[in-house]
């Protein structure tokens, strides 16, 4: 694995830990009586207040500009999304591997 490649998943891996612990505190802050707090270690601040809260702020369509910019998508590997109609709900693949369509009603 290159510097870079390195580099992009040690990132991604530390992005993805913030934002699940960010979504486990307000879940914790919804329902107080089911939780008790977890031992955090010290530190990660620029990703606590800083990262976080920007993440959240940004639109989906710009994410998904930046991520595609920096390489860090599925289709970069190979990968293509199932072919859907709009508004047409995922189904799991068929015997032959291809998506099953529901009939219209």
């Amino acid at each position: 694995m290159t510097r870079v490649a390195e580099l992009k998943q040690r990132l991604r891996e530390q992005a993805e830990f913030h934002l699940r612990l960010a979504a486990m505190d307000e879940l914790r802050a919804r329902y107080p009586q089911g939780t008790t707090p977890p031992y955090r270690e010290p530190g990660a601040l620029f990703w606590r207040r800083v990262f976080v809260p920007l993440y959240r702020r940004v639109p989906w369509q710009t994410k998904e500009r930046a991520m595609r910019a920096l390489g860090m998508t599925a289709e970069r590997s190979g990968w293509t999304a199932p072919a859907r109609r709009p508004s047409e709900p995922w189904r799991p693949p068929g015997g032959d591997g291809r998506p099953t369509v529901a009939p219209r009603q």
